[in-house]
């Protein structure tokens, strides 16, 4: 390898992390890319210069960053410079949306779930073709165990899918990933009380109980894809071995739902020492007494060496938080592309 091909390969590395840091702090000024990257004010200029007129980031105003009064410019993601289908798909409907650079997604459409898996397909091809979006990625959120790096569903128990690929989508560009992972993924990009956070769990209650795992500032999968599977626990009622998530009744079963839920949840943070659980899914259609009493009964399940941790609801609702991951996903994918 020569100077020259190292100098280049360098420089496209420096760009990825000037439009990574910019796309997670929304906005920032040159000085402070110079701190973080430690690259001099020249070469951060030049890698600016490119970034804008490439039309990966735009300069928006300009504010006052001495006690001289000089005036820095402020840089921020040019939302328009990359477009992702966005697919959520849960066991009775599935969302779709349309994802920007700057992580943003629109809710386009609500659909049935079909559960014939290639009748699915075809009618997202065609959803593509019929609106005609130059979409450069399609991103699904799955309610199940998903291999992200082959593309493909090991298993979504709730709809029946079974070591399925979406790699024959007409599309060159497709990503998949499970949905609670996914909603980790966009509290750990866009929530700034996660910025220092590295070990945390996001509890996904929706038809079916997921946990989106954060190990070492990490998502963590497991071997075979399966971490967070929580809703597979094993519940001993009336001496049925029932799982977790087909207990699970708000409406009908109040006090035993918040209660098996904190313990299972307590389990985790246990076994992981957690510092920050995160709740997401139907709880959020919780009155705020009930989700006050399920953070205290989680508190009190917890052994005591395990307590100090922050226990909160999503920062995402009308957009949820796996729709936010997936366009994150593809956002982070496209910048390790250029």
């Amino acid at each position: 390898m020569n100077k020259s091909f190292k100098s280049s390969e360098l420089k496209i590395l420096n760009k990825r992390k000037i439009l990574k840091h910019i796309f997670l702090n929304k906005q920032v000024t040159r000085k402070e890319l110079a701190n973080i990257t430690g690259l001099s004010n020249s070469s951060i200029t030049r890698i600016i210069t490119e970034l804008i007129l490439d039309n990966y980031i735009i300069s928006t105003q300009k504010i006052n960053e001495s006690k001289y009064g000089r005036k820095s410019e402020v840089l921020s993601i040019n939302k328009e410079k990359m477009s992702a289908l966005i697919v959520d798909i849960d066991i009775k409907t599935t969302m779709l949306g349309y994802g920007r650079f700057d992580g943003s997604v629109e809710i386009l459409k609500t659909i049935p779930t079909l559960n014939d898996f290639k009748k699915f397909k075809e009618y997202m091809i065609k959803f593509i073709k019929l609106f005609n979006y130059n979409f450069e990625y399609i991103s699904f959120s799955i309610p199940g165990i998903v291999d992200s790096n082959n593309k493909k569903i090991i298993n979504t128990p709730n709809l029946g899918w079974k070591n399925l690929f979406y790699k024959d989508i007409k599309l060159k560009n497709v990503l998949l990933d499970n949905d609670s992972n996914l909603s980790m993924l966009a509290e750990k990009t866009f929530s700034k009380d996660m910025k220092n956070i590295e070990n945390a769990i996001f509890i996904l209650v929706k038809e079916g109980i997921g946990a989106g795992l954060l190990i070492n500032n990490n998502l963590y999968r497991g071997k075979n894809y399966g971490a967070g599977e929580i809703g597979h626990n094993i519940i001993f009622n009336k001496n049925k071995e029932i799982p977790l998530e087909k207990t699970v009744d708000f409406q009908n079963n109040y006090n035993n739902t918040l209660k098996i839920l904190a313990q299972n949840i307590s389990h985790s943070i246990n076994l992981l020492n957690l510092e920050k659980v995160i709740l997401g899914g139907k709880i959020l259609n919780l009155q705020n007494e009930s989700i006050n009493k399920l953070k205290e009964m989680i508190i009190d399940f917890t052994f005591k060496n395990n307590k100090i941790l922050d226990i909160r609801t999503t920062n995402f609702n009308y957009v949820p938080a796996s729709m936010i991951g997936a366009c994150s996903n593809a956002v982070l994918n496209f910048i390790n592309k250029i």
